[in-house]
């Protein structure tokens, strides 16, 4: 899942953005766990949960204790945003990189985003490997691997399928 965010993105709006895979921002960009300013903690619908994983946490902390707003160049200084990209383009760039991510075998990018969020709760590099190795080796069994070998012998681009 990719967000574009493009100018203010507070409270659940901030939420959202950090509940997706990928996320572009507009130099508008301003990004605030604005909870704490009406009475709430900005442990709300994964703020705490993905705001730490993403920049720390004691960055978090400082970030939601204080409900700050965080504009665009900090937020990819830190790590909260992957791109700053011109507005006019934020929308194009989002949907160019859909494209790029969609060229590639479903399998293979479904278990990778799987990956991804299960490495982020496993407490050990040995279990981390175990889960990442069970993934490759589900994956060479598809139909889309043969085919991707085949591509990549013949020099073609691949048609995946994602069976």
């Amino acid at each position: 899942v990719i967000a574009a965010v493009h100018g203010p993105a507070t409270g659940g709006g901030m939420a959202l953005a950090l509940a997706c895979d990928i996320r572009l921002a507009a130099p508008t960009l301003k990004m605030s766990a604005a909870f704490v300013k009406v009475g709430l903690s900005f442990g709300e619908l994964g703020t705490s949960f993905n705001l730490a994983r993403l920049v720390g946490p004691a960055r978090a902390a400082e970030i939601g204790y204080t409900a700050r707003i965080v504009e665009a160049s900090e937020a990819l200084r830190i790590g909260l945003v992957n791109h700053v990209v011109p507005s006019e383009e934020l929308l194009g760039e989002a949907l160019a990189m859909a494209r790029r991510i969609a060229q590639n075998s479903p399998g293979g990018v479904r278990l990778s985003k799987r990956a991804i969020q299960r490495n982020s709760e496993i407490g050990s590099y040995e279990a981390a490997l175990e889960l990442e190795n069970r993934g490759q080796a589900l994956l060479t069994r598809t139909a889309d691997m043969p085919e991707a070998l085949a591509a990549f012998k013949a020099k073609r681009t691949p048609e995946f399928t994602g069976r």
